[in-house]
């Protein structure tokens, strides 16, 4: 008997021992991914994963174990659609990332209020924030709100002749819309319209008909992988009407694929403010050094800076709920300018855009950095 009182004393020793380093341990949050790992789309995602995971080193979630559970939809609407369902359906998961893009988005944006788990979303299409959908919360600025920021410039530099390049994707397709919409506002013409598919590997044809066109400014809407083919095609063909490309088209895998940032010294790019770095002042400054820290000190481009504007925006929102997934959600409805690299952040229950047109500026690359355009 007194062996086995001995015994049930030191098991009771051994199990006081070790409360207080059970107890000290971080509650898990747990965040499911649906990420274009794999596909066209590939190269921003792995941009977008630095940037927040610069976040995560930076700043996380105090007293929080972020988990984080992936699925790869390889740059595919379909599969985009089955992992969110997948994701969703997992009662652990409080809240989902959509790195993707639009096209994959919009069709996850069909399933969010059926699951009731609030979606932080990329993409940059106006549909994926207007209408509003209560569950899912878009980041960067709509179409329209870049064609404007676009078309103020070409009104600046008194052009009137523009020819577009353009996916056939949700986003590219909203691009397109919104640029034959406000042309005639801004008092120019679009010369040559010619579109793409996102899987296509050519675009000589395309690129020669807006030669024809002789236009005086060009707008690429690719991104990923049809922006690198795009872009070493316009320079094998001698091109030299200047080149305006969508911010998203910018990219580690963008100067590995074309010999290096110097090899892109003067192209222009629509982008947010927090890519330009230098001069931003305040919180944004203080989060852009942040993030290059997290990035042992490389330049961010595009995607780095959206991927640490997510996690300052989720850090809002589990901080200002109970950390359920209604309470996220109303808590992500509620922010209202919230600090961030590329710019306010602020949803309503009518318009779930995120930031808007005051983030979006005309920047010019300089060995791989860019610099306000002239």
């Amino acid at each position: 008997m007194r062996l086995r009182l001995l015994a049930i004393c030191a098991a009771v020793v051994v199990v006081l021992a070790v409360r207080p380093a059970i107890a000290d341990e971080p509650a898990e949050f747990h965040i499911g991914v649906v990420a274009s790992v794999t596909g066209p789309f590939a190269a921003p995602t792995k941009d977008t994963f630095d940037g927040f995971n610069a976040w995560m080193q930076q700043r996380g979630l105090p007293g929080k174990k972020i988990v984080l559970q992936t699925l790869d939809d390889e740059t595919n609407p379909v599969n985009a659609a089955n992992a969110f369902r997948k994701l969703a359906s997992d009662p652990q998961i409080a809240l989902i990332y959509l790195f993707i893009n639009s096209n994959s988005a919009m069709a996850a944006k069909s399933f969010a209020s059926e699951f009731k788990v609030p979606i932080i979303t990329g993409g940059g299409a106006d549909v994926l924030g207007i209408p509003a959908d209560p569950w899912m919360f878009k980041v960067a600025p709509s179409n329209r709100d870049y064609m404007i920021a676009f078309s103020e410039y070409i009104k600046r530099k008194g052009y009137t002749k523009v020819a577009h390049l353009y996916s056939t994707d949700t986003f590219g397709q909203y691009d397109h819309t919104n640029l034959d919409k406000l042309a005639p506002q801004y008092g120019y013409k679009l010369a040559a319209e010619e579109s793409f598919a996102i899987e296509d590997t050519s675009f000589n044809a395309q690129l020669t008909r807006i030669r024809a066109a002789n236009p005086d400014l060009i707008y690429s809407s690719a991104s990923a992988r049809a922006a690198i083919l795009a872009f070493k095609q316009y320079k094998q063909l001698g091109m030299t009407t200047p080149l305006v490309v969508a911010g998203s088209a910018i990219s580690e895998a963008f100067f590995n694929a074309i010999g290096g940032p110097a090899a892109a010294n003067g192209l222009m790019m629509m982008t947010q403010r927090g890519s330009l770095g230098d001069g931003l002042g305040g919180e944004s400054a203080k989060y852009l050094g942040e993030l290059k820290d997290g990035m042992g000190g490389r330049t961010p481009v595009f995607f780095n800076v959206f991927g640490f504007d997510v996690g300052l925006i989720t850090a809002a929102a589990v901080t200002q709920s109970d950390g359920s997934r209604q309470g996220i959600r109303d808590a992500l409805e509620m922010l209202k300018d919230l600090p961030a690299i590329n710019g306010p952040v602020s949803y309503t229950p009518q318009d779930h855009t995120g930031q808007d047109a005051r983030s979006i500026t005309l920047g010019k690359l300089q060995n791989g950095k860019p610099v306000p355009a002239d």
